[in-house]
């Protein structure tokens, strides 16, 4: 399944007619997964301590990479979370990030950040596109 999933990611990425469409549909997945795992996690599961990958103000194609770093010791290392931001951050140009975060927040306003990250860079995709 997972192979599957990563195919069909490629395939996408592939044979979008553009760098702008794939990079929206990653995004809007990203934010669906998000909305699932909020919906369906349990509250102890969302009490969890993460680093906090993301600044006070604004957020960068990185920061999502850094996000996917950090989801590995947490339960949701396994999820469609996971490989989407992952393969957002591959297709993005951002193979391999740092973090050195050391503050700390709860996954639930980890999650949340996220989300927000990500209609921020779909903004930017849409201002792009209408630039262009």
């Amino acid at each position: 399944m997972r192979t599957f999933m990563l195919l069909l990611l490629t395939i996408i990425a592939v044979t979008a007619s553009s760098k702008h469409a794939a990079d929206k549909r990653l995004l809007m997945e990203i934010m669906d997964n998000v909305d699932q795992i909020l919906e369906q996690s349990s509250t102890s599961n969302l009490s969890q301590f993460v680093r906090d990958v993301f600044p006070a103000a604004g957020c960068s194609e990185k920061h999502l990479c850094q996000a996917a770093m950090i989801m590995p010791n947490k339960h949701l290392s396994h999820t469609m979370l996971k490989r989407r931001l992952f393969a957002y951050a591959n297709y993005s140009g951002h193979h391999q990030c740092n973090v050195s975060a050391s503050e700390e927040h709860k996954m639930v306003v980890f999650l949340t950040k996220i989300k927000e990250c990500c209609k921020e860079q779909y903004s930017k995709l849409i201002r792009q596109r209408r630039n262009v």
